[in-house]
């Protein structure tokens, strides 16, 4: 492995390494930070809180926090015929006003009140604020999973008639560097063929950066391995698939694809957001009857202390039903703190790190690092590629 995988491995492994493992659950409510920012949110070890987090924002009128269902939302035929054909919709205003202020309001107290899962994230700079599986550390996050229309969109969309469970979880605020061509293949344990990815936006994409750019049914591609993270969308049987679509997507809209759609994002030039905000919600679901699937390769959206083997049903509290409504039992397991990242997961991840799966997950990461500079220079050159324009 090179020296930049392994230090990136470092990275992202750092907080389980030190031991700040899930805790039993004690609300935490700091008061909000006063120090000087980069990029929105200054990195101080000092600052980062290691327990459950509750935000204490009041849900939406007419939710019922002792029998939790998902708001009801109506997708067409039309729309759930896009997703199967293009692998990627947009499906306008699945938030209206109420939930959308609501997610505002617990993202911008996490990010006034990071969480140590934040930290390998935000070190890096790529992200103002980035943590995954949010939903296992701040009640605001798995409330909203529990009661927000969401749920019920993404049923719809795949089809579901059992479940819709929930494999991972990811809260990003301003992609500073952008990330390329790539396909997501931090899902969880769940199979391609199961997995429904989604992000919810909180703010309008601003008119020359932060927007999606898919490849419309790229999904169908036969070059690109399931391991594999970042692409060159000029090899293989890629080029099939070059049409750049870009979506502007308002705030509280709800895009959805298929796990291996190609796609890619560009921050800002300067890689810093300023006064703007592109505050999103996003992660993976299992529809109906997913297995759990060992990967053999380190996956940090599975570090939980649960004993599911390979093929075994994915019916467990760390991958919480959220559709038609949440399981009674794993919602007690979620608020007494028996859900999270654990030193068990951390063992499991640890055994996997090594392997070459993994290998090939980092060397997709390491050869789009060495590409970084050659690309500065190009997009800094007065000439540019009519073809790249339209990505």
């Amino acid at each position: 492995m090179a020296a930049h995988q392994r230090k990136l491995l470092l990275c992202l492994a750092l907080p389980a390494v030190s031991g700040l493992v899930a805790r039993t659950a004690t609300t935490c409510r700091p008061p909000a930070r006063t120090e000087t920012r980069r990029h929105g949110i200054d990195v101080n070890v000092w600052d980062y809180q290691y327990d459950n987090q509750d935000p204490a924002v009041a849900l939406p009128a007419g939710c019922d926090e002792q029998r939790p269902r998902p708001q009801e939302f109506s997708i067409t035929a039309a729309q759930k015929e896009e997703l199967e054909r293009e692998g990627v919709v947009v499906i306008p205003g699945v938030l209206d006003d109420a939930w959308l202020s609501h997610l505002r309001d617990i993202t911008d107290w996490q990010v006034e009140h990071p969480h140590i899962w934040a930290s390998p994230g935000v070190a890096s700079g790529l992200y103002d604020y980035i943590q995954r599986n949010i939903w296992t550390t701040n009640d605001g996050f798995v409330k909203f999973l529990y009661h927000s229309p969401v749920a019920s969109a993404l049923a719809q969309l795949g089809g579901a008639r059992e479940s819709v469970r929930v494999t991972t979880d990811l809260l990003m605020v301003n992609p500073n560097k952008g990330f390329k061509w790539h396909q997501d293949n931090q899902n969880g344990p769940v199979a391609f063929d199961n997995a429904l990815r989604w992000w919810v936006t909180m703010d309008d994409s601003p008119k020359d950066y932060g927007a999606p750019v898919y490849l419309k049914k790229s999904q169908l591609n036969k070059c690109v391995p399931e391991d594999a993270v970042f692409v060159d969308i000029d090899e293989g049987d890629l080029p099939e698939y070059h049409d750049f679509t870009t979506f502007r997507p308002k705030a509280g809209d709800l895009i959805v694809w298929h796990a291996r759609t190609i796609h890619k994002i560009d921050g800002p030039t300067s890689q810093d957001w300023g006064s703007v905000k592109r505050r999103v919600l996003g992660g993976t679901v299992a529809i109906d009857d997913a297995t759990y699937v060992d990967k053999e390769k380190v996956e940090f959206a599975d570090m939980g202390r649960h004993d599911l083997k390979h093929g075994d049903p994915l019916t467990d509290a760390h991958f919480p039903r959220i559709w038609p409504e949440p399981v009674p039992e794993e919602m007690a397991a979620r608020f007494s703190g028996d859900v999270g990242r654990s030193r068990e997961g951390f063992s499991r991840m640890l055994g996997a790190m090594f392997s070459a799966k993994t290998f090939e997950q980092f060397a997709s990461w390491g050869n789009v690092l060495k590409k970084k500079d050659a690309e500065v220079v190009e997009d800094d050159a007065p000439a540019r590629e009519e073809v790249a324009s339209s990505r």
